[in-house]
């Protein structure tokens, strides 16, 4: 069921409020289309549709299930694009009023896990769902080797990922022509970043900008490794990014640019290299260790999809929303 929302780039604080109350309005003028329901499921973010989901839910006397994929506005502050007391002050009201409504909270990580249950709206209502990958769409296939080690970086090039360290990092291995980098995504720091590169001239940097999803498992096929990128935030130590298991699903191995769970569980899994959020350096090191020594990326990535097979396919996770759905609903 479609609803009018105003179009507005991920960038720009007004238009993407903008954007988000026209979506929150739209929704629930179309509410009546959608027919009667035993649960309503809504994501935050955005918050301002977890907000009209109270409204929408009780409309249809129906349970509401939040899912939570990222602390809003806790992740609006720490990256400073949501700064006034009073806007801080109303957020967190709305915040409060989703969870207070919610008959389940769903989130994907330990540490989203953790400050939910710290707030006594949500506490005693929290599940976790771990992120998970459907295998078959992202299989494994033998690396196109051609003499370079092509690293991809596929997903949203925005302010949370500091996409900036992976071109830091190329600028460093600028002289060392095994090493090519692809980049496949677009967000906030988009346009600043193709400025950079068509400033700087850099012949191992490649960004092809928004790409379709159906594209991505192409663009693995065609990779030896994946990076992935969290900036330097106490909130991202509890993140856990969706293209981790991506990659891993497609037998990559990764570098990831990260602290916190993210970290922990590349360990865990030993599927791929690790070094701290925003060291350009570090990162660029990484690159140039794994293109050096093939047959250890092709270990790491096997190592990945394996932990996919064992804890994070799209199977497991649809198991864990039916048993939800049913103890909640049912």
């Amino acid at each position: 069921v479609r609803s009018a929302v105003y179009p507005a780039p991920n960038r720009g604080f007004g238009k993407r409020i903008a954007n988000h109350v026209s979506f929150a309005l739209s929704s629930l003028a179309t509410a009546g289309a959608s027919g009667p329901a035993d649960a309503v499921i809504v994501e935050t973010p955005p918050l301002l549709l977890a907000g009209s989901a109270i409204a929408y839910a009780r409309g249809k006397h129906a349970v509401l299930i939040v899912n939570v994929s990222d602390m809003w506005p806790d992740s609006a502050v720490a990256l400073g694009t949501l700064r006034r007391p009073r806007l801080v002050s109303a957020a967190r009201r709305l915040e409060h009023a989703c969870y207070r409504a919610a008959s389940a909270i769903v989130c994907p990580t330990r540490g989203i896990e953790t400050a939910l249950e710290g707030l006594d709206e949500s506490r005693g209502k929290v599940s976790r769902i771990p992120p998970s990958v459907d295998p078959e769409l992202f299989p494994v296939t033998p690396a196109h080797r051609n003499g370079t080690f092509k690293v991809l970086y596929a997903g949203t090039v925005g302010m949370s990922q500091g996409v900036g360290t992976l071109v830091d990092a190329a600028h460093l291995l600028d002289g060392e022509p095994q090493v090519e980098i692809v980049i496949a995504g677009d967000g906030a720091e988009g346009p600043q970043l193709r400025r950079r590169l068509a400033e700087g001239g850099l012949a191992n940097v490649t960004m092809l900008g928004r790409v379709p999803h159906e594209r991505i498992p192409e663009l693995y096929e065609e990779a030896d490794a994946a990076v992935v990128l969290l900036r330097d935030k106490p909130l991202f130590e509890g993140a856990l990014p969706t293209k981790m298991f991506e990659a891993m699903s497609a037998g990559r191995p990764l570098i990831l640019s990260a602290a916190g769970e993210a970290a922990a569980l590349v360990r865990e899994a030993s599927c791929g290299v690790v070094v701290p959020p925003e060291r350009p350096g570090e990162l660029a090191a990484a690159l140039s260790e794994l293109a050096g020594d093939r047959q250890r990326a092709d270990r790491l990535g096997a190592a990945g999809r394996q932990a996919v097979l064992d804890g994070y396919s799209r199977e497991e996770a649809l198991d864990r929303w039916y048993r939800l759905l049913t103890s909640v609903a049912g």
